[in-house]
């Protein structure tokens, strides 16, 4: 688990921004917005910069940002301790393991700094590379939220929903 670090975000991830607005067949995976120029990127940095536990996620071997990954209130509990992450990386760097290691960073952030007693995760239901990535982190299948989501491009999608309790955590990922 050494292949990649998460660090805060910074000015000089502008074009890392770009470069996962500008593909297009991956923000339609995620539901992120693309960006198709440089100005709306900056708009999206900025935000994303603004709004708090929101990660630069940097392959270790070349220091260079590769992707994103960010927490917010679960929007599914009332529970102020419900956490729900998020996450997108540059297609070059999928299937290298890299974002798995990068959930249970968060995930570790979140159970062991933020006090969160319960973090999810979702995928849209076509988003398979994302429900690999869950199950390695060994989340737990809540359901299936149909037609939860209003996508940038007009479809209404169905989402997976996954859950792991503090608890859980502290089982699978003892810490001193």
């Amino acid at each position: 688990m050494n292949d990649i670090f998460i660090r805060s975000l910074c000015d000089d991830d502008l074009m890392l921004f770009y470069r996962m607005g500008s593909d297009t067949e991956a923000c339609r995976d995620s539901g992120a917005l693309p960006a198709d120029d440089i100005i709306q990127a900056r708009s999206q940095l900025e935000k994303a910069m603004t709004m708090g536990n929101c990660f630069a996620i940097v392959e270790r071997a070349t220091l260079k940002a590769i992707g994103l990954i960010y927490a917010s209130p679960d929007i599914h509990r009332i529970n102020k301790k419900a956490f729900m992450i998020s996450y997108r990386m540059e297609r070059a760097y999928w299937g290298r393991g890299y974002m798995p290691q990068a959930v249970k960073y968060m995930m570790k952030f979140l159970f062991l700094n933020c006090g969160a007693d319960v973090v999810s995760v979702a995928h849209f239901t076509h988003n398979e590379r994302s429900k690999r990535v869950i199950e390695k982190c060994g989340f737990v299948y809540e359901g299936t939220l149909r037609h939860e989501f209003t996508h940038w491009d007009g479809r209404i999608l169905d989402s997976c929903l996954y859950s792991m309790l503090y608890d859980e955590y502290c089982r699978m990922y003892p810490h001193p």
